[in-house]
């Protein structure tokens, strides 16, 4: 069979199309799957240009490849391309020249090869890795690829993050598909009504990012996060239900400092951090120091972390509770110390807030209780003969009491250590227990149930209700420092003293207070009747060993009564 005619049949034969155009670009032959790509016979497209088959702009499109081909050249490209009867395809087109034997060029061949479900594939792989699915926004990783590229050329942005307040709670009251319905709207708002910017993405859970390209205009910023800070106001469900948002935003600016685009994204979300522990619904420009603070704070989890583990740093400080009116020793608090091998003494105030953020509250919080629980235990042996039972008071974080088995886990603690239940009292401050009163509530009685007794630390500096304040079953109110300390200034301070153990003998709950720190401050609490004290007018918070002694009856504070 002549090789003219073997190459027929295989053209005739290839799922690949194959055309074939004259000089004048019309068409000569057409493989069967290139007649039924068009949708014509070979009759048809004989004599017809590609533009009377599929119109002027596939024309345009493809008009400069076939005057290279006629030149002689092979090119290749690929692209959208239209269908006769509508749509469109996606195609690798190669056009090469038809050649006499001479050598000369008397056309050229077309082949398309129709890969639309593999770019479509494709197109859903790029969605899936760049783009948010529930938004339809750009995410992350497209975002910090935009940044990336704005950095390769030198091209200054500024990056705006906003994060919703409250977004969890949002949904965990009200539902994934409600929480949803406020992202897509918002995300909606933002595009519409947030003003023009470069890309808007969704970067995290409950937060979005603005990029804006150029120099930096500060005013031009600032009325920009005054627009999307109204924007998230305005935010609704699809089905018209509004719930009341507000936004954390965070705002940093490219500078060549900058490593690698991501660091420009880490500092506006540091900075939007920083907003969120502030209470939110507000805005701030990110600046080194808060970079600093975050490291600082890692290192410290990353010590306190194995600190937990090793045993050997941290340890319990006892701070004696006096009884007012005898002078006598009637218990303790026990506070949390931590001695650094490398920074010495980390103050509460620094590592108890990262405890907290982490979650090694909960862990740290038990080992106290269970070291207090030992402790007390221990003390009750070497008491002085005749007196009332000592009592240890521990702080309890709102971490602790989200923990669906605390209850149970208290219970492990008091019969691990043998101590006796009513020697322990738990101090929650107000704003725990409020924060879900009636969640609160239930689990209180459990406790009391288990015989320690309860106490609300910090009463005053809260929002407490009086109509839950009646329903919580706690044995004490302990007056915060800021009233102890202000009692002297006028006689409003002092009425807010009184008005506070005036309230807890209506209840029936005995009253401390904390932060006494000189005689005046003694003698008036006792003139209005408290219950209890502590501070450093009486000791500091000390080592087990010197609160030993003072178990044992030397009390050095007497000396004043």
């Amino acid at each position: 069979m002549p090789a003219p005619d073997i190459l027929l049949q295989v053209m005739e034969a290839m799922p690949v199309m194959v055309g074939l155009f004259d000089t004048h670009r019309r068409h000569v032959y057409a493989n069967p799957a290139y007649r039924a790509f068009m949708g014509s016979g070979l009759a048809d497209l004989s004599g017809r240009t590609i533009a009377e088959v599929l119109g002027d702009d596939h024309f345009r499109l493809t008009q400069t490849m076939a005057d290279r081909a006629l030149r002689g050249e092979v090119v290749q490209t690929e692209g959208w391309m239209p269908h006769p009867n509508g749509g469109q395809h996606y195609v690798i087109r190669l056009h090469a020249p038809h050649r006499r034997p001479d050598g000369s060029v008397a056309g050229y061949f077309v082949l398309l090869y129709d890969i639309t479900e593999r770019r479509k594939t494709q197109d859903d792989l790029f969605r899936l890795a760049y783009y948010d699915p529930v938004t339809g926004l750009a995410n992350r990783l497209l975002l910090l690829k935009h940044m990336g590229d704005y950095q390769a050329v030198g091209e200054p942005f500024t990056l705006v993050t906003v994060d919703i307040d409250r977004f969890v709670e949002i949904r965990t009251s009200l539902g994934q598909a409600f929480a949803n319905e406020l992202l897509i709207d918002l995300a909606n708002r933002l595009g519409r009504d947030g003003g023009p910017v470069d890309l808007l993405a969704r970067v995290s859970d409950h937060a979005f990012a603005l990029l804006i390209a150029g120099d930096c205009d500060p005013p031009a910023v600032e009325r920009k996060i005054e627009r999307v800070a109204a924007v998230v106001r305005a935010a609704r469900s699809s089905s018209g239900a509004a719930v009341f948002l507000s936004a954390s935003i965070g705002v940093a600016t490219w500078c060549e400092a900058h490593e690698r685009a991501e660091d420009v994204l880490r500092d506006a979300e540091i900075a939007t951090g920083r907003v969120r522990e502030q209470g939110g619904a507000r805005h701030a420009w990110f600046d080194p120091a808060m970079h600093a603070r975050v490291v600082e704070q890692v290192r410290l989890e990353h010590d306190l972390r194995r600190a937990m583990e090793r045993g050997d740093e941290l340890w319990v400080a006892y701070q004696p509770i006096i009884d007012m009116v005898t002078g006598g020793l009637a218990g303790f608090e026990a506070l949390v110390r931590w001695s650094h091998p490398e920074r010495g003494a980390i103050p509460p105030g620094v590592f108890i807030p990262i405890a907290e953020s982490t979650g090694l509250i909960v862990r740290l919080g038990e080992w106290v209780l269970r070291e207090a629980c030992r402790q007390v235990a221990d003390w009750q042996e070497k008491r002085v003969p005749g007196s009332a039972p000592l009592f240890m008071s521990v702080n309890l974080s709102t971490r602790q009491l989200r923990e669906p088995d605390f209850a149970d886990r208290v219970r492990a603690v008091l019969r691990e250590t043998a101590v006796e239940p009513s020697w322990i009292k738990l101090e929650l401050t107000e704003s725990a227990v409020m924060e879900k009163a009636e969640q609160s509530i239930r689990l209180l009685e459990t406790l009391r149930g288990l015989g320690i007794k309860l106490s609300i630390d910090d009463f005053g500096t809260g929002y407490s209700s009086l109509s839950y304040l009646h329903k919580l079953p706690i044995d004490s109110l302990k007056v915060d420092r800021s009233f102890v300390s202000a009692m002297h200034q006028s006689e409003e301070n002092r009425a807010i003293v009184r008005i506070i153990v005036d309230l807890a003998r209506l209840l029936g709950f005995d009253v401390i207070a904390e932060g006494i720190e000189t005689t005046a401050d003694a003698n008036l609490l006792r003139a209005l009747a408290c219950d209890y004290g502590q501070g450093y007018h009486f000791a500091k918070p000390l080592p087990a060993r010197e609160a030993e002694s003072l178990v044992e009856g030397n009390l050095p504070w007497r000396q004043e009564l």
